[in-house]
């Protein structure tokens, strides 16, 4: 078969399987993903220009990657999985002293975090809150509240602090670690829980502000094989909420 043919062939079925892949695929990117595409990539690239291996194999191989990759992703939405696969946020500043743990950790030196703090527009460590390595391999920065854009010492107010909501339940279980961190119990935690006319099964995500408020999503009945391949629905998408 000539390669051009092979060509098209190839591209077209990688298009296809990306696309049934999902949007998270190029989403804040986790390990495993940079993974699959990559892999698909080389395996595309060398099926392409060698004419020994039949182009029915090539694409069931390339199936059978989407497939693992799928199986992957879905294993890790909800479990324990999720942060020894996907891996889990680090601090790499907090409250503007750095945390040498977590740069030893994820092998970053002092010169690669000073350059992302300065590509994120910061230059002080002093104006940093908290400055946080993402699974995905980001730097997400958040400033003290007088060192954002157009900041209260400009306007010469008095700003409160403002720290990271700690999360209290996700995915409907319960976080007990932090919940024992912030000096709470389980009472308090379904008192406010059952106020709300909720269970904690029904909740998806609570999360504590540093000001004693409480922020609860709601976790509605879903069916996840229309979820996998619709998402939230056409209606949804175009703002219709019947």
């Amino acid at each position: 078969m000539p390669i051009a043919l092979r060509a098209f062939l190839f591209y077209t079925g990688s298009v296809l399987i990306l696309r049934l892949l999902g949007k998270g695929l190029t989403f804040q990117q986790k390990p495993y993903d940079l993974v699959v595409m990559m892999i698909m990539g080389s395996a595309s690239g060398a099926l392409i220009v060698n004419r020994e291996v039949p182009i029915l194999n090539g694409l069931i191989a390339l199936i059978i990657l989407a497939l693992l990759h799928t199986l992957i992703s879905v294993s890790t939405l909800s479990n324990p999985l999720k942060g020894i696969v996907g891996g889990q946020p680090d601090l790499l500043v907090r409250n503007g002293r750095i945390v040498k743990e977590n740069l030893i950790k994820n092998q970053v030196n002092l010169n690669q975090l000073m350059a992302g703090l300065r590509n994120q527009g910061y230059r002080r460590l002093h104006d940093i809150e908290f400055a946080i390595l993402e699974p995905n391999g980001q730097l997400s920065v958040i400033p003290k509240s007088k060192a954002r854009p157009v900041t209260p010492t400009d306007l010469e107010l008095k700003s409160n602090y403002e720290g990271i909501p700690v999360p209290l339940i996700i995915d409907g279980e319960i976080n007990t670690g932090k919940l024992e961190a912030v000096g709470l119990d389980m009472e308090w935690l379904e008192t406010e829980i059952s106020e709300r006319d909720l269970e904690i099964s029904e909740v998806l995500l609570a999360l504590l502000d540093t000001d004693g408020s409480l922020y609860i999503s709601e976790q509605p009945p879903i069916d996840y094989l229309k979820a996998f391949f619709l998402g939230e629905g056409k209606d949804k998408a175009q703002g219709r909420n019947d």
